[in-house]
């Protein structure tokens, strides 16, 4: 509270901290004066305004601290219309209601594209699904937040950044859009010539193979748009933040998630990762006994991901709301200490998964297989947030180590040994994930699944000079674009960083993957090279897969040690001053 001397106690409570930045504002709280036109503006603004001034999803932000809202902005982060003087009550009516126009739009696109992408496109159907994601996101992330999905709606409701009446709405909007999806598929199912333009999971593919393919993808795609929207309703009935001009970025991460999981799934469940559209397609053809696949999986899914949103994310997103003589240490329960090790567990087992079930191998397996690998890359290193330093590699962990990067944050012996032991804890957790996706994927394919698989035509050196060079350039990356001079980087400082740092990542594996895949096997990553062979029972190349992507670690901790930013201080850096970044001060 203003004009309070006493710090918190250690014991302050998550929501306490949240709402402490409205209580400091002093800003009013807003009324509700009953009307014709505004009985749900009420529920969805918060504020039941009907003055004609720009109107807000939400309290207006103005003269909340370390907000950019202002009058007009949403939360949500738009830029809305001003209505005009003697605007009649039907055009403000009409803007209300324009998320579930946008909402309905969107599920319907996305339900006809996974439609008319089965059949004789069936290689191309995920980079469609992905593509359209993306652009929708584009379309509609500043006006509904653009769900098109009922699980990522759910799990906004669960994480309180979504009124109950406005998640209705969406789901409403969002159904409806599936079925007329369905309709229009199936108008043009004579023209197309297909014979099933709708989603099911393959051949001898059991029920629950299904469920656990979509729900493990679903807690990706809802993940990546949990983080991407920042708004939290707290006690007081305000929204928490709001980034009108990075949030909408997050259609890089769902679509790669969505490529990824379609292309590495597809043949398993349908990869459909959306109630709605797999609703309104299979009930249009009157085909009613597996939509329940499509809602249990998705659900699921939303549920574990607002869980792991609630235990990473949301904490660290309240400790920038932390009073200055206050120490994070202070304010988090002990269990927090384990959730970087759980993001680096979940984040190297979702990776080995998708190798596993692409059954990538000595450039054999699904021929889109290096994009699916690089795709999901992007998505978990997003999805890793700030909670973790998003490595899900023991080698590229072992460079950081080397690096310094674990041990920034305490000085002297204790600092070493703190970051040795971080550092042991990250690989182990990523070595047990291989394990783990090892089994899950045995588990869904009915069989064990692929793994990293040299090719014996190339010779012992060769095959660890390949995985070598390459773990270099992925480590190499994931180290350029990641330090900010602590130990991690935060998602907060600038979410368009964060995003870079994802892509990077992302496509320095997919390249290696291409480049040396038909020679080593391209594991680059010693957790996958480990797992995986070993549960399929061939663990002939596993030296080669700690030997090689060792010595790329070293070399990319050497040429980061020569390259890091302190040389270039007096080096006009115009990207770095403009996300806020003093290196001045490193």
């Amino acid at each position: 509270m203003v004009g309070s001397n006493s710090p918190p106690s250690k014991s302050i409570a998550l929501e306490n901290v949240l709402s402490q930045s409205y209580e400091q504002s002093g800003t009013p709280e807003e009324t509700y004066t009953p009307g014709i036109s505004n009985t749900l503006s009420y529920f969805w603004n918060g504020n039941g305004t009907d003055d004609g001034d720009d109107v807000g999803f939400g309290p207006s932000t103005s003269g909340l601290p370390g907000l950019n809202g202002g009058p007009g902005y949403s939360t949500f982060g738009l830029r809305q219309r001003s209505n005009p003087v003697g605007t009649t009550k039907l055009v403000d009516l009409l803007q209300m209601l324009s998320p579930f126009v946008i909402e309905f739009v969107g599920t319907m696109f996305i339900g006809l594209t996974i439609s008319l992408s089965i059949g004789s496109l069936t290689l191309w159907g995920p980079l469609a699904y992905g593509a359209v994601l993306l652009a929708l996101a584009f379309v509609g992330g500043q006006i509904s937040g653009a769900h098109y999905n009922p699980a990522v709606t759910i799990a906004m409701l669960l994480c309180r950044k979504i009124r109950v009446v406005t998640a209705v709405g969406y789901l409403i909007s969002q159904i409806s859009g599936g079925l007329v999806a369905g309709v229009v598929s199936l108008a043009l199912e004579d023209i197309k010539g297909d014979n099933a333009p709708y989603p099911s999971p393959g051949k001898k593919v059991h029920a629950a193979q299904a469920v656990v393919v979509e729900l493990l993808f679903t807690i990706i795609v809802v993940k990546v748009m949990l983080d991407a929207d920042e708004r939290r309703l707290v006690t007081t009935g305000h929204m928490r933040h709001s980034l009108p001009e990075e949030g909408t970025f997050f259609g890089l991460g769902v679509g790669m998630a969505t490529i990824g999981g379609g292309i590495s799934s597809g043949a398993i469940s349908g990869a459909v990762f959306n109630p709605a559209a797999a609703t309104g397609l299979l009930a249009v053809h009157g085909h009613f006994s597996n939509i329940w696949i499509y809602w249990a999986g998705p659900m699921a899914g939303a549920f574990i991901a607002a869980g792991i949103w609630r235990v990473t994310t949301d904490w660290d997103m309240a400790m920038l709301d932390m009073p200055f003589n206050q120490s994070r240490f202070d304010l988090e329960p002990w269990w927090r200490i384990g959730v970087p090790y759980v993001v680096e567990f979940f984040g190297t087992f979702m990776l080995c998964f998708v190798i596993a079930t692409t059954r990538w191998g000595a450039g054999a397996g699904v021929p889109l297989a290096p994009l699916a690998i690089g795709c999901i890359k992007v998505a978990v290193v997003y999805m890793a947030s700030q909670s973790s330093m998003a490595h899900f590699n023991p080698a590229v962990t072992l460079a950081a180590l080397m690096c310094g990067l674990f041990t920034r944050d305490y000085p002297g012996f204790v600092g070493y040994a703190i970051g040795i032991l971080t550092a042991v804890l990250y690989i182990v957790s990523q070595i047990l994930a291989s394990f783990a996706a090892a089994f899950v994927a045995a588990f869904v394919l009915g069989k064990p699944g692929g793994y990293p698989l040299a090719n014996n035509n190339y010779s012992w050196h060769a095959q660890m000079c390949a995985e070598a060079f390459f773990t270099f350039l992925l480590a190499y990356v994931v180290l350029m674009s990641s330090d900010t001079g602590g130990s991690r980087l935060m998602f907060h400082e600038s979410k368009n960083r964060w995003y870079m740092y994802s892509l990077a990542s992302g496509f320095a594996l997919m390249a290696g993957t291409v480049a040396v895949g038909d020679i080593s096997g391209a594991a680059l990553n010693p957790a996958a090279g480990t797992g995986l062979p070993l549960i399929a029972g061939d663990s002939r190349d596993i030296p080669v897969y700690w030997m090689g992507p060792t010595v790329g670690a070293l070399l990319a901790a050497g040429a980061f040690s020569v390259a890091h930013i302190k040389p270039r201080k007096n080096v006009d850096l115009p990207f770095y001053r403009h996300v806020g970044i003093n290196y001045n001060d490193i």
